[in-house]
Protein backbone atom coordinates (compact mmCIF):
# COMPACT_ATOMS: atom_id res chain seq x y z
CA UNK A 1 0.00 0.00 0.00
CA UNK A 2 0.95 3.32 -1.23
CA UNK A 3 1.58 6.16 1.79
CA UNK A 4 -1.42 8.62 2.39
CA UNK A 5 -1.08 11.85 0.60
CA UNK A 6 -0.30 14.93 2.89
CA UNK A 7 -3.93 15.76 2.32
CA UNK A 8 -5.38 12.80 3.85
CA UNK A 9 -2.97 12.25 6.73
CA UNK A 10 -4.25 15.73 7.73
CA UNK A 11 -7.91 14.56 7.01
CA UNK A 12 -7.30 11.59 8.59
CA UNK A 13 -5.67 13.15 11.68
CA UNK A 14 -8.58 16.26 11.64
CA UNK A 15 -11.27 12.80 11.93
CA UNK A 16 -9.37 10.74 14.50
CA UNK A 17 -9.36 13.90 16.98
CA UNK A 18 -12.98 14.39 16.66
CA UNK A 19 -13.41 10.64 17.20
CA UNK A 20 -11.80 10.65 20.34
CA UNK A 21 -14.08 13.87 21.49
CA UNK A 22 -17.64 12.25 20.11
CA UNK A 23 -16.58 8.65 21.96
CA UNK A 24 -16.05 10.44 25.05
CA UNK A 25 -19.25 12.21 24.69
CA UNK A 26 -21.13 9.03 24.16
CA UNK A 27 -19.30 7.48 27.05
CA UNK A 28 -20.54 10.40 29.39
CA UNK A 29 -23.82 10.24 27.63
CA UNK A 30 -24.01 6.32 29.37
CA UNK A 31 -24.62 5.20 25.32
CA UNK A 32 -24.89 1.17 24.84
CA UNK A 33 -21.22 0.08 23.59
CA UNK A 34 -19.67 3.31 23.80
CA UNK A 35 -18.00 1.82 27.01
CA UNK A 36 -15.82 -0.82 24.80
CA UNK A 37 -14.36 2.26 22.94
CA UNK A 38 -13.24 4.37 25.61
CA UNK A 39 -9.79 5.51 25.40
CA UNK A 40 -7.39 7.33 27.71
CA UNK A 41 -6.65 9.51 25.31
CA UNK A 42 -10.58 10.57 24.34
CA UNK A 43 -10.95 11.47 28.20
CA UNK A 44 -7.73 13.52 27.48
CA UNK A 45 -8.90 15.24 24.11
CA UNK A 46 -12.32 15.74 25.80
CA UNK A 47 -11.13 17.42 28.82
CA UNK A 48 -8.88 19.71 27.00
CA UNK A 49 -11.43 20.85 25.02
CA UNK A 50 -14.07 21.64 27.51
CA UNK A 51 -11.22 23.21 29.78
CA UNK A 52 -10.59 25.51 26.50
CA UNK A 53 -14.14 26.20 25.99
CA UNK A 54 -14.86 26.98 29.26
CA UNK A 55 -13.75 30.86 29.17
CA UNK A 56 -15.71 30.95 26.11
CA UNK A 57 -18.70 29.88 26.90
CA UNK A 58 -18.97 31.97 30.14
CA UNK A 59 -18.55 35.60 27.50
CA UNK A 60 -21.69 33.43 25.63
CA UNK A 61 -23.54 33.58 28.43
CA UNK A 62 -22.77 37.29 29.01
CA UNK A 63 -23.59 37.65 25.59
CA UNK A 64 -26.73 36.33 25.64
CA UNK A 65 -27.78 38.34 28.93
CA UNK A 66 -27.11 41.37 26.57
CA UNK A 67 -29.51 40.10 23.96
CA UNK A 68 -26.73 38.03 21.55
CA UNK A 69 -26.45 34.48 20.23
CA UNK A 70 -28.51 31.43 21.85
CA UNK A 71 -26.18 29.04 23.24
CA UNK A 72 -26.03 25.29 22.08
CA UNK A 73 -23.92 22.90 24.08
CA UNK A 74 -21.92 20.95 21.96
CA UNK A 75 -22.07 17.44 24.13
CA UNK A 76 -25.67 18.06 24.27
CA UNK A 77 -25.81 18.84 20.60
CA UNK A 78 -23.99 15.88 19.90
CA UNK A 79 -25.80 13.51 22.13
CA UNK A 80 -29.44 15.01 20.48
CA UNK A 81 -27.82 14.42 17.18
CA UNK A 82 -26.31 10.62 17.94
CA UNK A 83 -30.09 9.35 19.69
CA UNK A 84 -32.08 10.94 17.42
CA UNK A 85 -30.19 9.47 14.59
CA UNK A 86 -30.77 5.90 16.80
CA UNK A 87 -34.46 6.67 16.83
CA UNK A 88 -34.32 7.04 12.66
CA UNK A 89 -31.86 3.47 12.49
CA UNK A 90 -34.72 1.21 15.09
CA UNK A 91 -37.23 3.02 13.19
CA UNK A 92 -36.48 2.19 9.42
CA UNK A 93 -37.95 -1.09 7.47
CA UNK A 94 -34.41 -1.13 5.78
CA UNK A 95 -32.98 -4.48 5.46
CA UNK A 96 -29.74 -3.14 5.54
CA UNK A 97 -28.03 -0.41 7.45
CA UNK A 98 -24.62 0.90 5.92
CA UNK A 99 -23.07 3.73 8.27
CA UNK A 100 -20.29 6.14 6.37
CA UNK A 101 -17.44 7.20 8.03
CA UNK A 102 -18.39 5.37 11.29
CA UNK A 103 -15.60 6.34 13.36
CA UNK A 104 -15.67 5.24 16.93
CA UNK A 105 -19.71 5.32 17.08
CA UNK A 106 -20.95 2.60 19.32
CA UNK A 107 -24.10 2.52 16.73
CA UNK A 108 -23.46 -0.55 15.21
CA UNK A 109 -22.28 -2.35 18.32
CA UNK A 110 -25.69 -1.69 20.10
CA UNK A 111 -28.11 -2.18 16.79
CA UNK A 112 -25.92 -5.82 16.16
CA UNK A 113 -26.83 -6.48 20.11
CA UNK A 114 -30.91 -5.90 19.30
CA UNK A 115 -31.20 -7.16 16.14
CA UNK A 116 -30.32 -9.16 13.44
CA UNK A 117 -30.40 -7.00 10.45
CA UNK A 118 -27.17 -6.42 8.57
CA UNK A 119 -24.54 -3.50 9.66
CA UNK A 120 -21.20 -2.44 7.26
CA UNK A 121 -19.59 0.32 9.12
CA UNK A 122 -17.22 2.16 6.73
CA UNK A 123 -14.74 4.49 7.31
CA UNK A 124 -10.85 5.26 6.67
CA UNK A 125 -8.79 1.70 6.63
CA UNK A 126 -6.52 3.15 9.56
CA UNK A 127 -9.57 4.33 11.45
CA UNK A 128 -11.23 1.07 11.41
CA UNK A 129 -8.39 -0.83 12.28
CA UNK A 130 -8.07 1.15 15.71
CA UNK A 131 -11.86 0.63 16.09
CA UNK A 132 -11.10 -3.34 15.54
CA UNK A 133 -7.96 -2.85 17.87
CA UNK A 134 -10.00 -1.10 20.66
CA UNK A 135 -12.60 -3.76 20.21
CA UNK A 136 -10.53 -6.52 21.08
CA UNK A 137 -9.19 -5.81 24.49
CA UNK A 138 -12.87 -6.94 26.18
CA UNK A 139 -14.61 -10.26 25.62
CA UNK A 140 -17.79 -7.77 25.00
CA UNK A 141 -15.24 -5.78 22.15
CA UNK A 142 -14.49 -9.74 21.05
CA UNK A 143 -17.64 -11.10 20.89
CA UNK A 144 -19.26 -7.96 18.95
CA UNK A 145 -16.64 -9.02 16.57
CA UNK A 146 -17.86 -12.54 16.56
CA UNK A 147 -21.26 -11.31 15.08
CA UNK A 148 -21.69 -12.37 11.20
CA UNK A 149 -24.29 -9.70 10.42
CA UNK A 150 -21.68 -6.86 11.75
CA UNK A 151 -19.11 -5.99 9.26
CA UNK A 152 -16.25 -2.73 8.47
CA UNK A 153 -15.05 -1.77 5.38
CA UNK A 154 -11.74 0.06 5.10
CA UNK A 155 -12.29 2.52 2.19
CA UNK A 156 -11.35 6.24 1.07
CA UNK A 157 -14.86 7.94 0.66
CA UNK A 158 -14.10 10.46 -1.63
CA UNK A 159 -13.20 7.71 -4.37
CA UNK A 160 -15.16 4.78 -3.17
CA UNK A 161 -18.00 2.91 -5.26
CA UNK A 162 -20.89 3.21 -2.75
CA UNK A 163 -22.71 0.57 -4.75
CA UNK A 164 -20.39 -1.88 -3.43
CA UNK A 165 -22.03 -1.27 -0.13
CA UNK A 166 -25.09 -1.64 -0.84
CA UNK A 167 -24.97 -4.65 -3.35
CA UNK A 168 -27.46 -7.68 -2.06
CA UNK A 169 -29.72 -5.35 -0.54
CA UNK A 170 -33.54 -3.98 -1.06
CA UNK A 171 -33.68 -1.22 1.02
CA UNK A 172 -30.75 0.02 2.60
CA UNK A 173 -30.59 3.16 5.29
CA UNK A 174 -27.34 5.13 4.67
CA UNK A 175 -26.08 6.85 7.75
CA UNK A 176 -23.69 9.82 7.51
CA UNK A 177 -23.20 11.42 11.02
CA UNK A 178 -20.36 13.98 11.48
CA UNK A 179 -19.55 13.83 8.00
CA UNK A 180 -20.91 16.56 6.17
CA UNK A 181 -19.80 19.17 7.46
CA UNK A 182 -16.10 18.78 6.55
CA UNK A 183 -17.26 18.59 3.47
CA UNK A 184 -17.83 21.59 0.65
CA UNK A 185 -21.05 22.18 -1.08
CA UNK A 186 -20.00 20.74 -4.59
CA UNK A 187 -18.49 18.07 -2.80
CA UNK A 188 -21.91 17.08 -0.72
CA UNK A 189 -24.02 17.48 -3.54
CA UNK A 190 -21.20 14.67 -5.44
CA UNK A 191 -21.93 12.30 -2.44
CA UNK A 192 -25.73 13.12 -2.78
CA UNK A 193 -25.56 11.29 -6.26
CA UNK A 194 -23.38 8.86 -5.56
CA UNK A 195 -25.41 7.77 -2.91
CA UNK A 196 -29.06 8.10 -4.80
CA UNK A 197 -27.02 6.07 -7.45
CA UNK A 198 -25.82 3.42 -5.06
CA UNK A 199 -29.89 2.83 -3.70
CA UNK A 200 -32.67 1.34 -5.09
CA UNK A 201 -35.76 2.81 -4.89
CA UNK A 202 -37.31 3.19 -1.54
CA UNK A 203 -33.46 3.38 -0.03
CA UNK A 204 -32.80 6.23 2.52
CA UNK A 205 -30.38 8.53 3.34
CA UNK A 206 -29.62 10.27 6.96
CA UNK A 207 -27.34 13.12 7.89
CA UNK A 208 -26.50 15.58 10.29
CA UNK A 209 -25.34 18.76 9.19
CA UNK A 210 -26.49 22.62 10.82
CA UNK A 211 -26.20 24.74 7.62
CA UNK A 212 -23.33 27.36 8.04
CA UNK A 213 -26.22 30.14 7.06
CA UNK A 214 -27.97 28.96 10.16
CA UNK A 215 -24.98 29.22 12.34
CA UNK A 216 -24.26 32.34 14.64
CA UNK A 217 -21.58 34.41 13.45
CA UNK A 218 -18.23 33.11 14.85
CA UNK A 219 -18.07 34.72 18.28
CA UNK A 220 -15.67 33.98 20.91
CA UNK A 221 -17.03 30.28 21.41
CA UNK A 222 -16.97 29.30 18.00
CA UNK A 223 -13.41 31.02 17.40
CA UNK A 224 -12.27 29.20 20.07
CA UNK A 225 -13.75 25.78 18.53
CA UNK A 226 -11.98 26.56 15.53
CA UNK A 227 -8.71 27.08 17.06
CA UNK A 228 -8.98 24.15 19.28
CA UNK A 229 -9.64 22.16 15.94
CA UNK A 230 -6.54 23.60 14.13
CA UNK A 231 -4.40 23.54 16.78
CA UNK A 232 -5.17 19.36 17.00
CA UNK A 233 -5.13 18.58 13.63
CA UNK A 234 -2.51 20.80 11.80
CA UNK A 235 -4.34 23.05 10.52
CA UNK A 236 -8.03 21.12 9.33
CA UNK A 237 -11.03 23.24 10.11
CA UNK A 238 -14.68 22.68 9.25
CA UNK A 239 -16.19 23.80 6.57
CA UNK A 240 -17.57 26.74 6.48
CA UNK A 241 -20.08 28.03 3.07
CA UNK A 242 -23.26 30.31 3.07
CA UNK A 243 -25.84 27.63 2.87
CA UNK A 244 -29.68 27.34 3.79
CA UNK A 245 -31.19 24.29 4.44
CA UNK A 246 -33.26 24.69 1.73
CA UNK A 247 -30.42 24.96 -0.77
CA UNK A 248 -29.36 21.31 1.16
CA UNK A 249 -32.95 20.19 0.12
CA UNK A 250 -32.83 21.54 -3.03
CA UNK A 251 -29.38 19.80 -3.72
CA UNK A 252 -30.99 16.45 -2.41
CA UNK A 253 -34.34 17.09 -4.86
CA UNK A 254 -31.53 17.57 -7.24
CA UNK A 255 -30.22 14.10 -6.84
CA UNK A 256 -33.35 12.24 -6.66
CA UNK A 257 -34.56 12.27 -3.16
CA UNK A 258 -37.66 13.29 -1.40
CA UNK A 259 -36.14 15.02 1.88
CA UNK A 260 -37.20 16.57 5.32
CA UNK A 261 -35.19 18.61 7.85
CA UNK A 262 -35.79 17.97 11.34
CA UNK A 263 -34.21 19.71 14.21
CA UNK A 264 -33.54 16.83 17.40
CA UNK A 265 -33.91 18.75 19.70
CA UNK A 266 -37.81 19.46 18.86
CA UNK A 267 -38.09 15.62 19.35
CA UNK A 268 -36.18 15.07 22.67
CA UNK A 269 -39.09 15.33 25.40
CA UNK A 270 -41.49 13.09 23.28
CA UNK A 271 -39.09 10.20 21.95
CA UNK A 272 -36.83 10.59 25.46
CA UNK A 273 -33.67 11.91 24.08
CA UNK A 274 -31.01 12.79 26.71
CA UNK A 275 -31.37 16.44 28.26
CA UNK A 276 -34.46 17.54 26.83
CA UNK A 277 -34.92 20.69 28.06
CA UNK A 278 -31.67 21.43 26.46
CA UNK A 279 -32.23 23.69 23.61
CA UNK A 280 -29.38 22.89 20.96
CA UNK A 281 -28.61 24.00 17.47
CA UNK A 282 -28.57 20.60 15.50
CA UNK A 283 -30.29 19.57 12.35
CA UNK A 284 -31.03 16.05 10.69
CA UNK A 285 -31.65 15.46 7.48
CA UNK A 286 -34.09 12.63 5.78
CA UNK A 287 -33.96 11.74 2.75
CA UNK A 288 -35.50 8.91 0.61
CA UNK A 289 -35.43 7.49 -2.43
CA UNK A 290 -38.98 7.45 -4.04
CA UNK A 291 -40.69 5.02 -6.16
Amino acid sequence: MTDASPLAKKESKSLAITALYTAEVWRRGGLPGADLLATPDAQRVYGATEAALGIARVFSALGRLLGGVRYSPLPVALLHRHTYLDHLVRASTADAVIELAAGLSPRGLAETAQSARAYLEVDMPEMIAWKRELLSRTDAGKAALARAHLRFEGADLRTADLSAFTQGTRSPLIVAEGLLMYLSAEAQRSLFRRVADAIPTGGELLFDLVPPAEEPPPGLLGRGLGWLMRRFTGGADFVRERRTRVDVLADLSAAGFEASAIEPHAQAAALGLPHPSTWTRMVVFRARRPG
